[in-house]
């Protein structure tokens, strides 16, 4: 890597150093940051559940460790020799019970910030979500200084999503142990779970409308973008007992960025445009048909994901950028172009 590369001047430690403990390591963005900071030689734990489909982690300098976030002896353990630890192991979807969501977003996090003290953690670097702000419509600028809301009636997601963040920030400077919070648009990229999915879904049925015209502003992150924030997170004195927004940085409208992945997949863009009180409506009628059916996988088309994609926000980046040294890499063209090679 290039030496003027701020990951590559931020990944100081080597492979004889402390570990680096990352939570949700088989996950989207935990996968990407297990390899990140391998290939920066870093002594890499790899926290999973599972026993299966590991190949992507079995490579120098990464030790995989069986543990869960709900089970605090296997988290000390894990824990233990330890620096630094990345929190990216959450519950993320728009359907699912509550008590689901708190289990893994809420006790979870309390669990893991108890077991980095009991270990001798220095850092946590906890992954939350800009969902904590709310879904505007309006377009205001966001910032770090801007109040959480309440989150919308039925939105376990970001209701868990802020309870966990803020126990991860009340923790800092407690115990010997420092926190960081990175907040994240909506995550994307090669291998996205959760969002360019259900896209994908829409347009090859053809089903995929404009919601208001789409011309409101998106908050997306690439992957790779959040990856960089991450690793300058945990390595940036700075950034101890700080919150951080990270998005691409470009004003995407969600007509650029659906017509964009509509290109990239060689279907049609969508030809029709709905207001977004009868998406809404909609959506809620669909939900209360998937409740009564007791459905456990999430409906085609629920609240969260119409106010989701109906957002319009402008978030600022002038923090990441000044107090870490941040840069998004990946604009939008270039990811949606790799997005399905």
């Amino acid at each position: 890597m290039d030496e003027t590369d701020p990951i590559a001047d931020a990944a100081g430690a080597s492979s004889d150093g402390p570990a680096v403990l990352v939570t949700g390591a088989t996950g989207f963005v935990g996968g990407r940051l297990v390899a990140a900071l391998a290939a920066q030689g870093q002594r890499v734990r790899a926290l999973t559940r599972r026993s299966t489909g590991l190949e992507a982690l079995e490579r120098p300098g990464i030790e995989v460790v069986r543990g869960d976030l709900l089970d605090s002896p296997s988290l000390v353990r894990a824990a233990e020799g330890a620096s630094l630890v990345f929190h990216a192991a959450a519950r993320v979807s728009d359907w699912g019970p509550r008590q689901a969501f708190f289990a893994a977003n809420v006790d979870g996090t309390r669990n893991l910030v108890a077991a980095c003290r009991e270990a001798g953690v220095a850092r946590l670097v906890h992954l939350g979500s800009l969902t904590v702000l709310g879904l505007p419509r309006d377009g205001r600028v966001l910032d770090e200084r801007t109040l959480p809301e309440p989150p919308a009636r039925g939105d376990f997601y970001t209701e868990s999503k802020l309870e966990g963040e803020k126990i991860a920030r009340e923790a800092h400077g407690t115990g010997g142990l420092e926190t960081t919070v990175v907040r994240p648009g909506a995550i994307w990229g090669p291998g996205d779970p959760n969002v360019v999915p259900r896209i994908v879904r829409l347009l090859r049925r053809g089903a995929m409308p404009y919601v208001g015209g789409g011309r409101n502003l998106v908050g997306l992150v690439h992957v790779e973008n959040l990856v960089r924030g991450l690793l300058l997170a945990g390595s940036v004195p700075a950034a101890a007992g700080e919150v951080f927004h990270l998005t691409d940085g470009e004003e995407i409208t969600a007509r650029e960025a659906i017509d964009g992945i509509a290109d990239a997949l060689g279907v049609p863009r969508p030809r029709v445009s709905l207001p977004f009180p009868l998406v809404l409506a909609a959506a809620a009628l669909v939900e209360g048909t998937a409740r009564a059916l007791r459905l456990r996988r999430p409906p085609p088309l629920t609240r969260y994901g119409a106010r989701f994609v109906a957002c319009h926000a402008r978030y600022d980046l002038a923090k990441a950028r000044r107090e870490l040294g941040w840069e998004p890499a990946v604009s939008f063209r270039e990811g949606v172009e790799e997005l399905f090679r």
